[in-house]
């Protein structure tokens, strides 16, 4: 862990140092419940705010977060382990992502007019309407940017927010909470909580959350699904991944080689969307696990200057070990260097058996697996090995080729020559499927999955009784009929 749990505390630690940080105080469950009621009284008013008052708060929180860059930097990398340069992008995103959903809010929420068809009398229109109460629970492995990204597109559709971030990585959100009072004057507005499972089930399950956005675990998701199903409350879920990444016979080598390296290991692998799996086509296959172990061999995880940074939590830890060891039993594994400690080398796993744990369970840590294919159609079934149905990257030249394979593989967003850069992409909606989630943040859509949207008609010219109601005419069945001829045959 990166946080020691006792006595309704939690005490904070650097996963890269293990030097003590601070303590913070859990939210016990009668705060809980005391923070909610608030929330939902103050939803009652925040709804009706106008779209130009929300995106000015959008505006006040961005200057608030460049104002504090780096603050908001050495708390990432203290609390996570991760290395400066990586902080320094998780704060660039997160203003990428506040700007442009600020920038889509009247596209996505405004009043739009549909067509009313044979009924030209009708005036029809949809409108978006906030949800009321948002809970959410963001991760410890970006926890500026997979807190902000929903918090913002919230708070954009008009709710009120009740946060609680990983227990492993609070302090981040602690920051962002005294930015976000500051710089707005409106603390009502987002309300975080601090604590483990416990407070996480309480805010799904609680009558005064109208929505709910969890990313995390496949398995924690699931049971946030169960909670959330009998209740009818909607719910956000973004999971886990074990993304494929497949190299054609005629893809740039070099650019595919570097791209599954930075896709693979940055973060220390701990990215729901980082590359997991590699699949080259046999021609090439030589030559891009000889380029790749020679890459990997060079690289080092640890303290200082080294590329890769720690492993942030215990329980990642352990299973990346178990898998790497068990791949070491059945398959060639070429690693690089690791300091000791929460340092995982980077590691590749040449050709493992398909029912190993490394190819059947996410790892979330910087190892790649890779295997050769034969036949397009053999690369889209390796890549559809598993349930998980996150991201995937297809690199080659051939754009008939990589139509036909992005179309075919289960994934929510598939990058072409390329990898991770979609996320940045703030207008481009994510999601997954299968044991990857539901739902989707980002773009119009991650606006619009907070709010309610609702159905409008308007009878614009009124006769004292229409023709088809009850009093009405003997000849109603002959014209209808008339009608139906005309319109549609």
């Amino acid at each position: 862990m990166s946080v020691r749990i006792s006595n309704n505390t939690m005490e904070v630690f650097n996963p890269a140092t293990g030097e003590d940080i601070t303590n913070i105080s859990m939210t016990t469950l009668q705060e809980l419940d005391s923070i909610l009621q608030k929330a939902k009284t103050e939803a009652e008013k925040y709804n009706y705010s106008s779209f130009f008052r929300r995106q000015k708060l959008m505006t006040q929180l961005q200057k608030g977060i460049v104002r504090r860059t780096d603050e908001f930097i050495d708390t990432i990398c203290s609390e996570t382990g991760k290395k400066p340069d990586e902080g320094l992008m998780e704060v660039f995103i997160s203003l990428e992502h506040i700007k442009q959903s600020s920038h889509h809010l009247y596209e996505a929420l405004g009043k739009r007019s549909r067509r009313s068809g044979i009924l030209k009398t009708r005036k029809a229109w949809v409108e978006y309407e906030p949800m009321g109460v948002a809970g959410i629970i963001s991760p410890w492995n970006y926890p500026l940017i997979l807190t902000v990204s929903p918090l913002v597109e919230a708070l954009l559709a008009g709710n009120t927010v009740v946060l609680k971030p990983s227990e492993h990585t609070p302090l981040t959100t602690q920051l962002l909470k005294r930015v976000w009072d500051e710089s707005t004057e409106r603390p009502e507005l987002f309300q975080p909580v601090y604590g483990a499972g416990e407070i996480g089930n309480a805010l799904v399950t609680s009558p005064f959350t109208d929505v709910i956005c969890f990313t995390g675990s496949t398995a924690i998701g699931r049971k946030i699904a169960e909670a959330c199903a009998p209740l009818f409350k909607p719910v956000i879920l973004e999971l886990g991944g074990k993304d494929p990444m497949i190299i054609l016979e005629d893809a740039d080598i070099d650019r595919s080689v570097d791209a599954a390296i930075w896709g693979g290991l940055s973060n220390a692998g701990q990215t729901c969307i980082s590359v997991e799996r590699i699949f080259a086509h046999e021609k090439v296959y030589p030559e891009v696990v000889e380029k790749l172990k020679r890459e990997i061999q060079t690289l080092s995880s640890g303290k200082g200057e080294t590329p890769i940074g720690a492993i942030s939590v215990d329980v990642s830890l352990e299973k990346i070990r178990d898998q790497v060891s068990e791949a070491k039993n059945n398959s060639d594994v070429f690693e690089g260097n690791a300091d000791e400690g929460r340092f995982i080398p980077p590691c590749l796993v040449v050709n493992p058996p398909f029912e190993a744990k490394i190819l059947q369970e996410e790892t979330f840590g910087p190892v790649m697996t890779i295997h050769p294919f034969q036949s397009d159609n053999d690369a889209i079934e390796l890549a559809n090995k598993t349930g998980y149905g996150l991201s995937a990257s297809v690199f080659g030249k051939s754009r008939k080729r990589i139509n036909f394979i992005s179309r075919r593989i289960n994934a929510g967003v598939v990058s072409i020559n390329d990898v991770l850069t979609h996320y940045g992409i703030a207008d481009l909606p994510f999601g997954g499927k299968g044991l990857s989630g539901m739902g989707k943040v980002h773009g119009k859509e991650g606006l619009r999955a907070f709010s309610h949207q609702k159905s409008y008609m308007d009878n614009r010219i009124s006769f004292k009784a229409e023709f088809w109601w009850y009093k009405r005419s003997k000849k109603f069945a002959q014209v209808l009929r008339k009608l139906i001829k005309w319109q549609y045959s």
